[in-house]
């Protein structure tokens, strides 16, 4: 029997496996390539911040926080491969000061020791970097819109009316006022909600930096609706005017009635806003007296004005005139009769010609009292009637004269009587 030795031909059967090694590495390059692949919108990530932060400075990635990368792997590793899978690395310890760049380096999370290469198409990032500044501002509630008709907004508060902003120089040195901002439109009762902090700058415009540091972000808000209603407002006066004068007309007031605002259930009973008398002080006054009158002093409580800027104050005058007296002699032919029947005559007989008549009032009015306003009058109707008689029959009687004298005019307290004469004509 024929023995075979391993050792025969020896250089062929290395050759052979050479040869199909090299077949081998051939199928496989041909079936499972290296290939290119590029993937979009590579988010930014930046490592190692405190090395800019620790000197109390902040930075900016002032290009795009995303990339465009290219990554040579096989396509049997390309296949498992995808965006989520990458992440493009600025590490501020590279941080160029002279260039303000740093190079971006793209890491992944899978099979990263079968991917042969991974470029950015953007090779640096730029980082722009300034001194930090910290500053405190107050928070100012702006409520917008209109509530329902018939309702107006009461007290606005936030939670919180302070904020601490922090970030780059550049920016917090613009901000000029951070509000808190809800709307009422049409709105009939109360408002409690959590807003976002706006920030905007001198000219009104928005500022929006995603790099600023809030120590709050939101504030609790709240806003109160309250019913109006109209009422009218009433005034008195305390005290006496000066000796020889008094109050010659009505109270007037710069506003004869206000809107007020509060709760429906608080608004339901009022009929009017009192201004009590001490308010409204005569004493010894010898001319026209004006009063400033603070009208949220005389609400009742949780009542407050709708529009407190322009009817907050009311302005009350009180005319005050000298008191004059002033004699007429009315004569006596200058009495008039009414009532008197037709078959009757009558005459005063008493002896004088003429009727003292002592008036008093205000000298405005007295000093324009001529005679011819002060009237003298029998009324035998009446006189007939207080006396409860049925007939007048002829006789003397003494009848009171009835004095007519324009409004105001103060009357003699006792009556002025003459002695009639009655016969039949």
């Amino acid at each position: 029997m024929k023995k075979y030795k391993i050792f025969n031909n020896f250089g062929l059967k290395i050759l052979a496996v050479f040869i199909s090694v090299l077949l081998w590495l051939a199928v496989i390059n041909v079936s499972d390539p290296v290939i290119n692949t590029s993937y979009a919108d590579i988010p930014v990530v930046v490592t190692n911040a405190d090395r800019i932060t620790s000197q109390g400075k902040v930075y900016e990635l002032t290009s795009e926080t995303t990339v465009d990368i290219s990554v040579s792997a096989k396509r049997s590793v390309q296949d498992f491969l995808s965006e989520d899978n990458f992440k493009a690395v600025v590490d501020l310890e590279d941080y160029d000061d002279k260039a303000g760049q740093v190079p971006i380096r793209i890491e992944c999370n899978k099979y990263s020791g079968q991917i042969e290469s991974m470029k950015p198409k953007t090779e640096f990032a730029t980082v722009n970097i300034e001194d930090m500044l910290s500053k405190q501002f107050v928070i100012t509630p702006v409520v917008s819109g209109e509530p329902e008709e018939g309702y107006i907004v009461g007290s606005v508060s936030t939670a919180e009316n302070i904020v601490r902003i922090s970030g780059a120089e550049s920016v917090v040195s613009e901000i000029k006022k951070i509000t808190a901002e809800v709307s009422v439109t049409a709105l009939s009762s109360d408002v409690n909600t959590s807003v976002d902090l706006k920030l905007y700058d001198k000219d009104g415009e928005q500022i929006t930096d995603n790099n600023l540091m809030k120590n709050i972000s939101t504030v609790a808000m709240s806003v109160q609706i309250l019913a109006t209603k109209e009422l009218p407002i009433r005034f008195s006066t305390s005290g006496v005017p000066k000796d020889g004068y008094g109050i010659c007309g009505e109270l007037t007031a710069s506003k004869e009635s206000i809107v007020i605002a509060g709760k429906p259930t608080a608004l339901m009973y009022l009929t009017s806003v009192d201004i009590t008398s001490a308010a409204v002080k005569v004493d010894g006054a010898d001319q026209k007296v004006s009063v400033e009158v603070d009208l949220t002093r005389y609400l009742p409580d949780g009542i407050v004005l709708a529009d407190p800027e322009n009817d907050r104050m009311v302005t009350v005058e009180v005319p005050i005139d000298e008191i004059m007296k002033k004699e007429f002699e009315i004569p006596i032919s200058s009495v008039k009769m009414t009532g008197l029947e037709q078959s009757l005559e009558a005459e005063i007989i008493d002896s004088d010609e003429v009727i003292l008549v002592r008036l008093e009032g205000f000298a405005t009015q007295m000093r324009q009292l001529q005679m011819k306003d002060v009237g003298l009058s029998v009324n035998w109707e009446a006189y007939m009637a207080a006396n409860e008689m049925q007939k007048l029959e002829e006789g003397r009687y003494r009848v009171p004269l009835t004095l007519d004298v324009p409004e105001g005019i103060t009357k003699p307290a006792n009556d002025i009587a003459v002695l009639i004469e009655v016969k039949e004509k």
